[in-house]
């Protein structure tokens, strides 16, 4: 009996010491009276307090005397008050003299019956990285908005679509993710991916001859299939974009709107006649700002048609052509998408 004793405190300072010499910042706090109970040094490294300053005082007291630290203490609150599973957020921190970029991971301490009675919140500093992606993300949608705007120029039907359509995307979205719709995909990071993958929504053009994309009347059925393969053209460049560079989730999202923002809901549309929700939620949002623009636009073979039609058709073909879901929130912002198209009236 002494010796499992022994064994089991033996094995009790081996895990303390682990946890004091982890190059991960870890923080635990009691979840019935939010005190911070425990820190190890890179946590104190990383937060710019020390040990002092935190093991003893309520969480709200350590961390709440700057405002910027508004989303990291959501970030704490969340993975306290929503205890029934583990939590991984990306989140700023101010220490007061600088902002650094934290990952916090959330997992729980619990008692003999189960229930969690303390939070502990795995910190990793993650500031270089961060900034190293960003830098990689802007020079990645520089030469990607390039290609976007070269297929514009070579496209006579359709100037200025690839700025009003992100914008009409980016309004959906936001409206869908106001309205608490399809919470389990869009969050800020869905809101951001959609927006800056929207312009290579019709990057497969770029295999379409001038004779086609500018042609005054009507495509023959030879034609029109020329025309329709831009889907599937977009879709594989994008696809061999990204295995040529660093990923980036905003080029997987710009993969399901260029290969599928011409799909129908009811499954009649192409490259693959897919349906429903199986259509990439991205690519479906598409769908409708990619056709309200098409209609009210003038273009080489027709002039720009009046919003009420162009808001008919959209009704008409909810639920056949279009997400009813997606189409609610476009209503729901009409007057936004509205402000859109006059903005670019000059385009």
């Amino acid at each position: 009996m002494m010796s499992a004793n022994l064994d089991a405190t033996n094995n009790d300072v081996i895990s303390r010491n682990i946890i004091r010499d982890m190059g991960n910042g870890v923080l635990v706090i009691d979840k019935a009276n939010r005190i911070i109970s425990f820190v190890n040094d890179s946590a104190a490294k990383i937060l710019d307090k020390t040990k002092e300053e935190m093991i003893g005082q309520k969480f709200a007291a350590c961390f709440f005397e700057y405002e910027e630290n508004d989303a990291f203490n959501d970030c704490v609150n969340k993975a306290i008050y929503e205890s029934d599973v583990s939590h991984k957020m990306t989140t700023p921190y101010y220490t007061g003299k600088e902002t650094k970029t934290l990952y916090v991971t959330s997992s729980y301490t619990k008692d003999d019956n189960g229930k969690p009675v303390g939070v502990v919140l795995i910190l990793d500093d993650i500031t270089e990285k961060a900034k190293l992606e960003q830098r990689l993300m802007k020079n990645q949608v520089g030469t990607i908005m390039m290609m976007a705007e070269l297929v514009e120029s070579r496209d006579g039907n359709t100037g200025g679509h690839i700025k009003r359509t992100a914008e009409y995307v980016k309004i959906i979205a936001q409206q869908l993710f106001d309205d608490k719709k399809f919470p389990e995909e869009i969050d800020d990071k869905f809101l951001n991916d959609i927006t800056t993958a929207a312009p290579l929504h019709d990057v497969g053009k770029i295999s379409v001859s001038d004779a086609i994309l500018n042609k005054p009347g009507r495509l023959t059925d030879e034609e029109f299939a020329i025309m329709k393969s831009h889907a599937a053209v977009g879709r594989k460049l994008l696809k061999d974009a990204v295995e040529a560079t660093e990923h980036s989730s905003f080029l997987d999202t710009a993969i399901d709107m260029a290969g599928a923002h011409h799909e129908w809901w009811n499954g009649r549309g192409y490259p693959d006649g897919i349906a429903g929700e199986i259509i990439p939620l991205s690519a479906r949002i598409m769908a409708i700002a990619d056709v309200f623009d098409a209609l009210v636009s003038k273009r080489v073979y027709k002039p720009g048609m009046p919003l009420e039609k162009a808001y008919a058709i959209i009704r008409e073909e909810t639920g056949t052509h279009f997400d009813p879901v997606c189409v609610e929130a476009f209503f729901k912002a009409q007057d936004k998408i509205e402000n859109v198209l006059k903005s670019h009236a000059e385009d």
